[in-house]
């Protein structure tokens, strides 16, 4: 598969790369350093994401040619960090599709389906990348560096293999500051974001015997402090830090109403069979699901009631 998704790649003339909306480290990271090799190999490549994208990330390299529209002609669309068409943000579209990913809940939507359920997207295309004799120069290797990071909770998931430490030496050897990576993600902090988060974290509640800890953000709690949406991540693994927590949930109000539920599981649950169950999902210990025409507290008994079963039964 490998040898075939590239030889796709290198026949190909005019390439865009998307990621899913609302992109994090990974989606983002791994977009740049595909584009960064295509680009060295003279492609008409573009990469896109058609939501706002995270000015955190914005010291990786091109980040600055991140578009949020699709080009007029596409021969290849590959798809990045994405586990179904809908989440692209894009309309059904005339070209050939290939679809790399990470995520268990993926679809196999492409033509081609590069889906390998490990640590992130970043370590899929590094795969793809060393079958296939690609050059990592210090630009990719930082972004793919970074999107492991971020979607390894910076090495300390369960997702975490000694093939994980692998590519990240092999990153460090082709060129990637670690030091300078770390202060980029972790010590460029928004005062806003700061005051926000001690009112989001008013709102948190433990139930269940302690278990399940749940955050509430509204929309007019974001708007009060200018917070976008990637501004709230961290909040609900702020929850699961808890002694008594085995699963938290951050339930955020979106511009139309509709209530984006963030689950995170410590030990034992899943909840991406929880997320799966109403259109979401994502991984073992970290998935998302959105609920329209639904208020806050619909919502969480909803998902109050899934625990319950989950939590009885583990």
């Amino acid at each position: 598969m490998y040898k075939q998704i590239w030889d796709t790649i290198i026949q190909s003339d005019n390439i865009t790369l998307i990621s899913h909306v609302n992109p994090d480290g990974d989606a983002i990271g791994s977009s740049l350093a595909l584009y960064n090799v295509l680009k060295k190999m003279n492609k008409n490549v573009s990469v896109v994401n058609t939501t706002e994208v995270a000015d955190y990330l914005d010291f990786l390299p091109n980040y600055n040619k991140i578009k949020k529209t699709l080009p007029n002609k596409i021969d290849l669309l590959i798809s990045l960090d994405c586990g179904s068409l809908d989440r692209l943000g894009i309309e059904d579209i005339d070209a050939f599709i290939i679809n790399i990913d990470h995520h268990i809940s993926n679809r196999n939507f492409g033509d081609l389906n590069l889906v390998e359920i490990i640590a992130s997207t970043s370590q899929v295309l590094y795969n793809l990348f060393l079958a296939n004799n690609v050059t990592i120069d210090a630009d990719t290797a930082v972004c793919l560096y970074t999107a492991l990071v971020t979607d390894t909770g910076n090495f300390q998931y369960e997702s975490v293999t000694s093939e994980v430490f692998d590519m990240a030496s092999h990153l460090v050897r082709c060129g990637v500051k670690v030091e300078f990576v770390s202060k980029m993600l972790y010590e460029r902090e928004k005062l806003s974001r700061l005051r926000f988060l001690a009112k989001a974290l008013d709102t948190l509640e433990l139930m269940l015997d302690g278990k399940v800890g749940v955050v509430r953000v509204s929309f007019e709690l974001m708007q009060r402090y200018g917070i976008v949406k990637d501004d709230t991540d961290g909040l609900v693994n702020m929850v699961r830090k808890l002694a008594t927590v085995e699963v938290a949930m951050m339930l955020r109000e979106e511009e139309d109403g509709s209530i984006k539920v963030s689950l995170r599981s410590k030990n034992y649950v899943d909840v991406s069979k929880i997320a799966a169950k109403y259109g979401g999902g994502g991984h073992i210990r970290a998935s998302g699901v959105t609920f329209k025409d639904a208020t806050f507290e619909q919502v969480q008994e909803i998902l109050l009631q899934e625990l319950k079963q989950q939590l009885q039964k583990d």
